[in-house]
């Protein structure tokens, strides 16, 4: 196995887990599963230790798998050779594809859900239009962005422009100066997350703050934007407890949810635009 390497299915999305799941189920059951079976380059890391493993016993692993997430139902009738004999679909209500659990912090033996750090490389590493983020704390997350600076190089490189970035930031955690006006909060807010966070030039982000977490009542701040949530190309969105920090990605424990539900993105994306009075452009 490469140094490099984490036996880890949930670090595989729903549908690359289904995607490879009806590859293998093709395969004959004592076939062995080899590098030339799987989809990518990060499968075959993800999944070193499991080659050369007869294709039921991986089939069956993927099936438990997708079992927690999602539901199995039988073809009926019997599909075309070659065609597996079960399909794998993300259980609907009403339309509405169900929501996957995200987690931070240790998950136990039982538990299928993918770690918080990983879902939101992915949703970066996806973008392609728009990304929205809003944290109450990004602390010393120096590595957070790196897949969204990486996937907008990737798309320059392809001579297309890069997603637009928006990033809400809190200024109550912030300790203000005597008599320091709200703005200058807000650009000691903006600049540390900068130099923290933000590190390369090659993605542009607007950068705002809310503008009610500025406000002081003595020394501390009677409002906080305490939202944590990334929402990628108007479809998909991460809520949950976890700041956007080293801590709540890894080790505190934290519980979110990725909702790829239309209608619920579209409603979150419009309660933000509701108090757009209350968000201001850093300057």
């Amino acid at each position: 196995m490469p140094a490099s390497a984490v036996l880890s299915l949930a670090r595989l999305d729903t549908d690359q887990l289904a995607n490879l799941w009806r590859r293998v189920s093709t395969l004959p059951a004592k076939t062995r599963v080899l590098e030339e079976h799987l989809d990518s380059a990060q499968q075959t890391d993800l999944l070193d230790a499991l080659l050369g493993q007869p294709a039921w016993i991986l089939g069956s692993l993927l099936e438990a798998v997708l079992a927690e997430r999602g539901t199995f139902d039988p073809i009926t009738p019997a599909p075309a050779p070659g065609v597996p004999l079960v399909e794998y679909r993300i259980e609907q209500h009403h339309g509405k594809t169900s929501p996957e659990l995200v987690w931070s912090g240790n998950t136990g033996r039982r538990s299928c859900a993918r770690k918080t750090r990983y879902v939101i490389e992915d949703l970066f590493a996806a973008a392609t239009s728009r990304v929205l983020i809003a944290g109450y704390s990004f602390d010393s997350a120096s590595d957070l962005f790196d897949p969204l600076f990486d996937r907008a190089e990737q798309l320059a490189a392809d001579g297309l422009p890069p997603p637009m970035v928006r990033v809400v930031l809190d200024c109550s955690n912030i300790k203000a100066q005597l008599g320091e006006a709200p703005e200058s909060l807000a650009r000691r807010a903006a600049a540390e997350f900068t130099r923290v966070c933000w590190t390369r030039k090659t993605l542009a982000a607007e950068l705002l703050y809310y503008r009610p977490s500025t406000e002081r009542s003595g020394t501390f701040a009677p409002h906080s934007m305490h939202a944590k949530c990334i929402v990628v190309d108007d479809g998909l969105a991460l809520v949950g407890s976890a700041n956007f920090s080293n801590r709540g990605r890894d080790r505190n424990l934290e519980v979110g949810t990725l909702i790829r539900d239309h209608h619920f993105v579209q409603s979150l994306l419009a309660a933000w635009d509701d108090i757009v009075h209350e968000l201001v452009v850093v300057l």
